[in-house]
């Protein structure tokens, strides 16, 4: 009962969002956030989830042909990636999979840049809406039941106003109709950031830095695990493993860009 309560409380507050984003349109016509091209009311609209103009949209993540299932790096055609490719095949990781807009680099690095700084958050809604055009079809499929952000440790939650991972969560769970799930799981060590480290030193870096809720809240669950870069998968391992610890069933992972570490080997 409580969590129909809270469905339903969520899906009451997404209809007051969209009719507030539908009559803000109306009076003050929607523009691309990078470009500031006046965007047609159509392709603001229900058409696209994206809220960049048309050339932005190539311009920040040109489709890529084929992808591995497992981590989302670029593959070579006709490759079976179902368990993983050079990138990922030695690698045990909690989630089954990754679903990204594109790869961490040129004008997408950009704008994985451009949504950490103060004013991003238009930025990282539109990325989500961009990254929803691209993947929703298949997020749909995995049937996701929560979507949670990948936390921060609250001594930097008071410094920040705003966090790429919880901005693009809260789009795919509208475009979803799941449940965003933002206090479910908890970053409890505060850890030097992963750039500039090692593969090795990632991984200890992270070890045992999060911790899930209840499990009453996860118990049997498909959860969807969203950040904003994924680059060794270390950080989405770590968050996954503890969402299934307290009792979620399966992990989907979905990012902004994946990243690629020197010599075909993967970094988060």
């Amino acid at each position: 009962m409580p969590r129909l309560i809270a469905e339903s409380g969520q899906q009451f507050s997404r209809a007051i969002r969209d009719l507030c984003r539908t009559a803000c349109d109306f009076v003050y016509p929607p523009v691309c956030p990078l470009c500031a091209r006046d965007l047609p009311r159509t392709a603001a609209s229900a058409a696209s989830a994206s809220r960049f103009c048309a050339g932005c949209r190539e311009w920040i993540a040109p489709p890529i042909e084929q992808t591995c299932r497992r981590c989302s790096a670029p593959v070579g055609p006709f490759l079976e990636t179902a368990a993983g490719c050079i990138h990922c095949r030695r690698d045990r990781f909690a989630f089954e999979r990754v679903l990204a807009l594109g790869v961490y680099q040129n004008e997408l690095k950009a704008v994985c840049r451009k949504v950490k700084r103060p004013g991003g958050r238009i930025i990282a809604s539109a990325a989500a809406g961009l990254l929803w055009d691209r993947i929703g079809a298949e997020l749909m499929a995995e049937r996701i039941d929560c979507v949670i952000p990948v936390p921060h440790h609250w001594t930097q939650r008071i410094a920040r106003r705003h966090f790429a991972s919880s901005c693009v969560a809260e789009v795919l769970a509208r475009r979803l109709r799941s449940e965003f799930c933002a206090r479910i799981l908890a970053k409890v060590r505060r850890t030097p950031p992963q750039s500039g480290l090692n593969a090795t030193a990632r991984r200890k870096n992270l070890r045992q830095a999060f911790r899930a809720g209840s499990r009453s809240a996860l118990a049997g669950r498909s959860v969807l695990l969203v950040d904003d870069i994924l680059t060794t998968g270390t950080t989405a391992h770590e968050a996954s493993k503890a969402l299934r610890q307290a009792g979620a069933d399966r992990v989907v992972v979905a990012v902004l860009a994946r990243g690629l570490g020197e010599r075909g080997t993967v970094r988060v």
